[in-house]
């Protein structure tokens, strides 16, 4: 593989732009390598797999160098574009897309057909991982558009982006063979486009985010490598000397040192060098260069007997491959347990045989869209039939193809339809491009901005100024606060007796700030598009279902906007049962509304117990679960828990279920807004807007508040609060804040005064942190 910008002559023509032509046995090799690449790194999503080869780019790379040749031929030196051809190509080259996935789709369609309430969400307690049927409508049946930018985890849809980015290079070739001219200045301009891209938020310049991000990445970071690929299979200078040789594999290796080092320095959240744009064009750029650099060798590897067949038939079936092998790899993660052969190499070993059976039921659509004589493998030679014995084998084929789509339907649908939570719902979702829709610096860019990145917190002051304020508060005995500022977290207790102050290290339930909580997970869910935030919330298992014409929406159920009343209030409720959740809901939808939806904020425990259930539906798996899966592993959070609680008249579950140590709370909270460590920046923009009904989603503000002159609603602190307490982050100050008032013994507080207790030690908390690491703050 040539250097991006001096690229010698492959010995062979690297496509034929015919069938039946010579093909390019090193571009077999490199395709069928990246292919191999993205089928582990889909089973087993190790991070280390990312750094290995840079599977991604290299498949883009050899799809610019296939698509030019298709529609270039010889011209001295040089392979120039055929302008009779190119259209009528282009035109065959869409069509061998298309008529492999219009297969693919259809099975999809049949699965969902025959087994819906495994594979949709909100149709019970089935699974959500592995489809979804909302999102899978005709249009997407018909072209690889997968409607959530490549953020989605489904199995079935989630690796459909590389198809609509393919067809994409499509319609953009001729721009990419004129582009293709200038390689030094593509190179430069995507680079530097790449890291506009990714640093803007450090020079506080708007940036992109979410779909517009990603769509700006891919073109930038992929389309880069497709218009080297058409350099290097349109350009034919000298072969390297050996002093060029050594500068290409040395330019190479520092690309890639270079890499990471850079990972080291803004470390990637998960590892994975697929989190980040730059990073990965500059890795691929490093990996090209060495693969140029010893490219004759290669060439000679790829083609040995050994090497070449088995390359030719993997290149043969590639697009079979890449879109069969997550469904593949789906039965394999769930079949290996069942059977006692949970290990790597036993999943891999039936992701291999799951997949090659689809390219022995399917391949031959391969062939067929390339008008090349059908074949039930790749391998062999063609077996030319003519006259009436065509039709027959094309009719078997047919009925082939149609018995392998219905077996595979059955096979995954008997899979899954005897699996509860504890089987299909604990599998490891494939990889997914999430991360891909935030920058990979936006923890580094918040931090420079505040300027207080890594600056301890002073525990002495806090302990004091916490101390004096209890000693002032005749109402209260006691107070636990816990301050928290990425690594460095506080906490502290007081107390106005004199006696001993209560632990500040013990768990305790923290009641209603359980619903900030829940409010992430729904917002996870929603920016990989497994949640529709404006979709009706489906009929749901034991919830009563709502009036004919009335809906809700998991928007108006996060900003208690539905008009639901506690149930407590709702005709029937009896304080010495035991409830479920379901059932409360369901009091609550019995029950008169405060008032029509959206037309004002009722606050209703029933609107996060529905949330709850909706996420157990969606997932198939139970709240506690989910908080284990996807906040508290990730953030260590090892104290927070969802203790069974079985008291009457209540259910906490994911309105007020949540306990945990004040420290575990502070951590969340300055996690989830501060430092983007749970959602994108574009969900944290989403969850913390203050604009509709003046509060967030889970997320409620904390004055000083105000209204800019543009209309955007601020607030100093976004956060959430219960009766005693409350847990605040604080964005311009980078910390957050939980606090916990009074205790046991002490006698009631009106609820006025105790909100005033709470803004005004949650005030001194911050302010008091914000002097103590701020040499420039009010304590200095």
């Amino acid at each position: 593989m040539p250097a991006p910008t001096d690229l010698p002559a492959p010995a062979a023509p690297p496509v034929s732009p015919r069938p039946g032509g010579n093909r390019d046995p090193l571009v077999d090799a490199l395709r069928s390598v990246a292919l191999a690449r993205v089928v582990l790194w889909h089973a087993f999503a190790a991070p280390w797999l990312s750094w290995i080869f840079p599977a991604m780019p290299v498949m883009f790379f050899l799809a610019g160098a296939v698509l030019a040749g298709s529609v270039a031929r010889p011209v001295g030196s040089r392979r120039t574009a055929d302008r009779s051809a190119g259209p009528r190509t282009l035109a065959r080259r869409l069509l061998r897309i298309l008529l492999p996935f219009w297969v693919y789709s259809a099975t999809v369609v049949a699965i969902t057909a025959l087994r819906p309430t495994v594979f949709g969400p909100g149709s019970g307690p089935g699974p959500g991982p592995v489809f979804e049927t909302d999102r899978f409508d005709w249009p997407a049946v018909l072209l690889p558009l997968p409607r959530t930018s490549g953020t989605d985890r489904d199995w079935l849809t989630g690796h459909l982006w590389y198809l609509t980015d393919y067809l994409v290079l499509l319609v953009l070739l001729p721009v990419a063979a004129m582009l293709a001219r200038r390689v030094r200045a593509v190179v430069a301009g995507a680079l530097a486009g790449l890291v506009a891209l990714e640093l803007a938020p450090l020079l506080g310049v708007p940036s992109l985010v979410g779909t517009a991000r990603m769509a700006a990445g891919d073109l930038l970071c992929y389309g880069l490598f497709a218009v080297l690929g058409v350099a290097w299979a349109t350009r034919r200078p000298a072969p390297p000397d050996r002093r060029a040789v050594l500068v290409r594999a040395a330019a190479g290796l520092a690309l890639v040192a270079a890499t990471l080092a850079g990972s080291v320095v803004v470390p990637l959240p998960r590892g994975s060098l697929n989190e980040s744009y730059l990073l990965l064009a500059v890795a691929a750029l490093g990996w090209l260069l060495l693969i140029g650099a010893a490219e004759q060798p290669l060439r000679r590897l790829a083609a040995t007997p050994r090497v070449a067949p088995a390359a030719r038939a993997v290149s043969a079936r590639a697009l079979t491959i890449y879109l069969w092998h997550p469904a593949a790899i789906f039965l394999a993660l769930a079949l290996a347990p069942a059977a006692g052969l949970w290990s790597a190499p036993s999943v891999l070993l039936l992701t291999v045989g799951f997949t090659a059976a689809a390219v022995a039921a399917v391949g031959w659509v391969e062939d067929v869209a390339a008008r090349r004589p059908a074949r039930w493998w790749p391998t062999g030679a063609h077996r030319t039939r003519t006259g009436p014995d065509r039709p027959p084998q094309r009719l078997r084929l047919a009925v082939a193809a149609a018995a392998a789509v219905t077996l595979i339907a059955g096979t995954t649908t008997a899979v899954t339809a005897g699996r509860t939570e504890g089987g299909l719902a604990t599998l490891p979702p494939p990889s997914d491009r999430t991360a891909l829709a935030d920058t990979a610096f936006a923890a580094a860019a918040r931090d420079l901005r505040a300027g207080i990145e890594d600056r301890p917190l002073h525990g002495d002051d806090l302990q004091s100024a916490l101390e004096l304020w209890i000693a002032a508060q005749p109402e209260i005995n006691d107070a636990v606060v816990s301050v928290a500022a990425g690594p460095q977290v506080w906490s502290g207790s007081a107390t106005r007796a004199g006696g001993e102050p209560p632990a500040a290290e013990f768990s305790v339930g923290i009641a209603s700030m359980t619903k900030t909580f829940t409010a992430s997970l729904v917002v996870q869910l929603a920016e990989e598009g497994r949640l529709d935030l404006d979709a009706p919330v489906p009929d749901l298992p034991d919830v009563q279902p709502l009036p004919a014409g009335e809906t809700v929406t998991p928007r108006q159920l996060l900003q208690h906007a539905t008009g639901l009343i506690q149930y407590t209030d709702s005709p029937g409720y009896d304080a010495g049962r035991v409830y479920t959740a379901g059932e409360l809901v369901s009091l609550s939808i019995r029950a008169p509304r405060a008032h029509a939806a959206d037309a004002g904020v009722t606050y209703s425990n029933s609107n996060y117990l529905w949330l709850g259930l909706l996420l157990e539906s969606v997932t198939g798996s139970a709240y506690g679960s989910l908080l284990a899966e996807r906040i508290t592993g990730p953030l260590g959070l090892a104290t927070v828990d969802v203790p069974v609680d079985e008291r009457t008249g209540w259910v906490g579950s994911a309105s007020g279920g949540v306990s945990a140590t004040p420290a575990d709370v502070a951590r969340f909270f300055d996690a989830l807004v501060n430092r983007g460590e749970l959602l994108s920046l574009d969900a944290v923009h989403r969850m913390t807007d203050l604009s509709h009904l003046n509060g967030g989603l889970g997320i409620w503000p904390l004055c000083p508040c105000g209204q800019t002159e543009d209309g955007a609603k601020w607030a100093s602190g976004l956060g959430h609060f219960n009766g005693d307490g409350a847990a605040f982050a604080f964005p311009d100050d980078r910390l957050a804040v939980y606090l916990r008032i009074g205790g046991p013994g002490d006698p009631p507080v009106p609820t006025d005064r105790m909100i005033q207790m709470r803004e005004e030690l949650m005030e001194l908390m911050r302010t008091t942190a914000v002097g103590a690491s701020d040499p420039d703050g009010p304590d200095a």
